[in-house]
Order: structure tokens, then C-alpha cells, then sequence
């Protein structure tokens, strides 16, 4: 049974250099990968346009029309591949929404996605401040910011995200509204291994989705090699879906330190949280303007995890109790998924998170030990309520 995910999301995320990277370790005879740039290039040269990676944002701005009628095409293309192939994985990629100027650029129409019928759709995300640096180390993105960093503000990155995603979710409620049912949309952090997104396209029937939820602030470093190694225990039966996979709290976390240490401070210096060695200036104003916006995009982020999630297993490994943890765990509840608590203190937790942590099929009990909590979770997994 063919299977067709769109797989998309805001500019400069990273999504197809993702993709590839993943598809290299993946076999070929198991899917057809669809870049839709490619088709629009190719559909343009046929109607006598050249169509660059530099000039596509000025001509889909300036030519409206024409561009629509080139990427109804690229798609209807696309539509009768997939129906002539005999593969049963088709993934479609292609950008979401942006704006830009006073104009905007459509990755896909209404229209457009009821002829694909997506299955899934995975909008792929990385952190605002890895895409300013993508930016940066763009030559053509950077000469459209006027090739200078104060220009890239934290603000449109984020804006750029809200855009994408909320068109991506308009679309989708007009298919269910016309009976063409999307089984989920995933907002999926770049930093999830490669494998992760392969056994998310290939192997979720036999690896089912699993949210893994954590205290993820104010930690001694040994503490994220324990959560570490936990995922990659989960990660050889289970799908696992990691918070951590897209973590901008960390801008604003350096931005209070900083502005508690210093309430005039102008100017907020942050090393990049992969390399911890370059550092970034950035406008204090703008982070300010940006968290508002970045504080529910992480709270909506974390819950569709969880939402596409059949059970989550939480991580402990820490007396306080974690209001965003059990804000998870409510809403793993609220939605019908299994929840796993590996909590190994002998002080009892408070009573919501007992409770919470006691509805898992069988042992309706808590773990303090994390390979006995995986062990209950693969034999039970058959008896998890979540469709």
C-alpha cells in the first residue's frame, strides 16, 4: 500500500540537506523522494522560464500567476509519478510558507496538497539561531539581508516558523473537512538522529512512536549522558521523539543570565549550543521580542509530540519536580497514550505525577529502574490504547 509524506517546513532549516543525508543510509527500492524545486525548475524550462535557486523568491513575488501555474504543474507531475510507481514510500518535499517583503511565496496550495493526499506530514525545524548562521554562511541569503548579521533578526526567524506552520495546519483541516484524513502532522527537530527519521518514514508499525520527556534545564552534565544513553536504549525498539532535538530555550536562558547580571546590557553574546565556541551578538530587544513567541511555540511543539505519540516514557532523574514534565504527562493522558515513569528516589514524587506515572496498561506502577521500565514497555506495548 503506497504511502505519501509531505515532508516540509520553513526556509533555511535545513530539511533537504536532512533529508539526503538520511536517504543515503536508506535502500532505494523502498521509496521515491520527490524534491519539488526540481520539478518547478524543470516545468519552468519548459515554458521558456529559467527558474534559479537565486531568482525563484523575486519571480514567485513578481509573477504570481505564472508561478502558480508552474508549481500545479511540478505537482500534478509528481501525482502521476507516484501513481505509476510500484514503491510504497513517496516523500515530497518542498518549503511551507514565507514571507518576504510585502509578498509571500507558496510552497504548496490547497489545491495542491488534495491532489498529493499526504498520509503524514513532517515539518522539519532547527533552531533559530543555527538558521541565522545558515544565513550568514549563504552567500545569496546573506546579500538579501544586506550582508549584515544585525539585519537577521530573531524575530522574523521566528515568524518564519509561525508562518509555516499554520499554513501546513490550515490546509490540513480543509482535507479533513473534505474527508481526506491526514494521520498526523510532526513538527520534527533537525537534531533527531538520521536513523530516527528513517525508522519515523520505514518502520513505525514495528517501532511505534515514543515521546521521551525530561527535566531539560539546570543539570550537571553527567545528568544529559544518563538521558543520552536512555534514548538510545528506547531507540532500538521505539521511535523516539526527543524535546531536546530542537532547543532554542537556551538563547533565552543566556539572555536572562545575562540581563540579570548586568539590567543595562544593549548587547547579548551567546556561544552556539553544538560547538560552544562561536559567538553571536545579538540585539537584546530583538530576543526579548522573540521569546514571546518562542515560549508557545515550545510549549505547542512539545505537546504535538506527545500527541502523535502511542506512550512516553519519562526520565527523572531528578527529585524537583519539572512543571513541563508533568504538563506532558497530563496531556499524554488527556490523549490516551501509555505513560512510563522511571523516578528512583526513595521520596515520593508529588501526587499528580504518581498518578500520572501509574498509567501504563499493566503494572500501573512507577520504575526505579530504567532497563525494567524498557523491558514493561516492549512487552506491553501491544495493550497500549492509542490508535
Amino acid at each position: 500500500m503506497k504511502e505519501v509524506i509531505l515532508v516540509t517546513g520553513p526556509p533555511l532549516n535545513g530539511r533537504d540537506e536532512y533529508l539526503e543525508m538520511a536517504l543515503e543510509k536508506a535502500d532505494a527500492k523502498d521509496y521515491n523522494y520527490y524534491h519539488v524545486f526540481d520539478y518547478i525548475r524543470e516545468v519552468g524550462k519548459e515554458e521558456g522560464v529559467k527558474i534559479t535557486r537565486k531568482n525563484v523568491l523575486d519571480f514567485a513575488i513578481s509573477h504570481q500567476d505564472l508561478m502558480n501555474e508552474i508549481r500545479d504543474k511540478a505537482f500534478e507531475r509528481i501525482r502521476r509519478e507516484i501513481d505509476g510507481s510500484e514503491k510504497r514510500i513517496h516523500v515530497v518535499s518542498t518549503p511551507s510558507l514565507f514571507r518576504w517583503g510585502s509578498g509571500s511565496v507558496i510552497g504548496f496550495t490547497s489545491s495542491n496538497i488534495k491532489l498529493l493526499k499526504p498520509d503524514r506530514v513532517i515539518i522539519v525545524l532547527d533552531d533559530v539561531l543555527s538558521v541565522r548562521r545558515r544565513i550568514i554562511n549563504d552567500p545569496e541569503w546573506f546579500e538579501r539581508f544586506g550582508e549584515n548579521p544585525d539585519n537577521i533578526k530573531l524575530t522574523t526567524l521566528v515568524m518564519w516558523r509561525e508562518d509555516a506552520i499554520n499554513h501546513v495546519k490550515t490546509l490540513v483541516h480543509e482535507l479533513k473537512r473534505e474527508g481526506l484524513e491526514v494521520r498526523y502532522i510532526l513538527q520534527f527537530g533537525i537534531r533527531h538522529p538520521p536513523d530516527v527519521f528513517l525508522d519515523l518514514l520505514f518502520r513505525e508499525t514495528e517501532k511505534p512512536l515514543v515521546y521521551l520527556s525530561y527535566p531539560m534545564t539546570g543539570h550537571e552534565e553527567e545528568y544529559y549522558h544518563r538521558v543520552r544513553d536512555f534514548y538510545d536504549k528506547l531507540s532500538e525498539h521505539f521511535t523516539v521523539l526527543d524535546p531536546g532535538a530542537l532547543d532554542d530555550w537556551w538563547v533565552v536562558a543566556e539572555y536572562d543570565a545575562q540581563v540579570n547580571a548586568d539590567p543595562s546590557i544593549t548587547r547579548i553574546r551567546i556561544k552556539h549550543l553544538l560547538d560552544g565556541e562561536e559567538v553571536e551578538e545579538l540585539d537584546r530587544e530583538d530576543i526579548e521580542q522573540a521569546t514571546d513567541i518562542l515560549r508557545r511555540q515550545l510549549v505547542e511543539r512539545d505537546f504535538n509530540l506527545v500527541d502523535v505519540s502511542k506512550a512516553i516514557a519519562v526520565y527523572h532523574y531528578a527529585e524537583g519536580v519539572s512543571a513541563g514534565v508533568i504538563s506532558e504527562m497530563a496531556e499524554a493522558y488527556r490523549t490516551l497514550a501509555a505513560i512510563y515513569l522511571y523516578y528512583p528516589f526513595d521520596r515520593r514524587p508529588s501526587p499528580f505525577m504518581e498518578f500520572y506515572g501509574m498509567q501504563n496498561p499493566s503494572r500501573r506502577t512507577m520504575f526505579r529502574d530504567e532497563d525494567e521500565m524498557v523491558k514493561a514497555m516492549i512487552e506491553e506495548r501491544e495493550y497500549w490504547a492509542k490508535v
